[in-house]
C-alpha cells in the first residue's frame, strides 16, 4: 500500500470525481473484503478510511493536492503526522540567525561577512547581510520608498531547485513582504526570495487563503537582505 498517495490507496485517478472514488473505496470495503469485519488488515483499512475521508472532503482533497504538487517539485518535501506539510526535509525554521551559518541552505560563513553587505553564501548564493542592519540605514528606507508595491517575486523553498515558485508582492517594507502566490507557504518555512528591488533570505510569519483563484497571501519576515541597486534614467537637456 503506498502511504504517500491516497489516489493510489483508493485505485483512482488525481481527477476522479466524488462518486468515483467512493464507488472504488465501497469496491475496497466490501466485494474485495479489505474492512476488518470481512477479514481484512486492520491498518490496510485505516489507511483506506483515511484516503477516502481526504478525498471525498473539497477542503482536505485541495490542500492534499497542493501538498503532492510541491513534493513533484521538491522531492525532499514532507508530511507531518496530521498531513500536513512541514516543509523541504533540510529546511531551518530559525528563531533566530545564527552568525556563522546560512539561514537558508545551513552552509557555514566567515563572521566577517556580516559586516559586508555584498556578501552571499557560497552554496545558496543568498544574502548573509542582517536586514536588521538594512532597517537602520535610511539609504535602503529610500530604495525602498522609490518602488513599486506590486512587483513580480520568484521564491525557493530548497536548493537547489529545478525552478523558482512564482508570486507578487502586495506590500514591502524594510521589514518583510506580503506574498501573494500559488503555493500554500507554511509558517516557520524558510525562503529565498529574488526580485528587482532586493536578495533575501525570509522566514513565513502567517499564511492564509486568498478567497480568490485559489491564491495564498503569506506575510514574510526579512532574516537576510541585500537591497539591488535601482537603475536609473538618463535624459538629455540639449535639443
Amino acid at each position: 500500500m503506498n502511504r504517500r498517495n491516497y489516489y493510489r490507496v483508493l485505485h483512482v485517478q488525481p481527477d476522479a470525481p466524488t462518486e468515483i472514488i467512493r464507488m472504488s473505496y465501497l469496491t475496497l470495503m466490501r466485494r474485495l473484503k479489505m474492512h476488518p469485519d470481512l477479514g481484512g488488515d486492520h491498518r490496510k483499512a485505516a489507511l483506506i478510511n483515511e484516503a477516502f475521508a481526504t478525498l471525498v472532503d473539497p477542503v482536505r482533497r485541495a490542500a492534499y493536492d497542493r501538498m503532492l504538487a510541491r513534493e513533484r517539485v521538491l522531492p525532499g518535501y514532507r508530511r507531518g503526522a496530521a498531513g500536513q506539510p512541514t516543509g523541504p526535509a533540510h529546511a531551518p525554521q530559525p528563531a533566530v540567525v545564527n552568525p556563522c551559518v546560512c539561514p537558508f541552505c545551513s552552509t557555514a560563513c566567515a563572521s566577517d561577512d556580516l559586516a559586508r553587505p555584498d556578501a552571499t553564501c557560497t552554496f545558496c548564493e543568498s544574502p548573509l547581510y542582517p536586514a536588521a542592519r538594512h532597517a537602520h540605514q535610511s539609504s535602503s528606507r529610500r530604495a525602498l520608498e522609490r518602488m513599486n508595491r506590486e512587483i513580480p517575486v520568484h521564491f525557493y523553498l530548497s536548493w537547489p531547485q529545478h525552478s523558482p515558485c512564482q508570486a507578487t508582492t502586495e506590500d514591502i517594507s524594510i521589514g518583510g513582504m506580503r506574498l501573494n502566490c500559488a503555493l500554500d507557504l507554511v509558517p516557520g518555512e524558510c525562503i529565498k526570495i529574488e526580485c528587482d528591488l532586493c536578495s533575501a533570505i525570509a522566514v513565513v510569519r502567517h499564511a492564509k487563503a486568498s478567497g480568490t483563484g485559489g491564491r495564498w497571501v503569506a506575510g514574510v519576515e526579512f532574516l537576510t537582505l541585500r537591497i539591488k541597486p535601482v537603475r536609473g534614467v538618463l535624459v538629455s537637456t540639449r535639443v
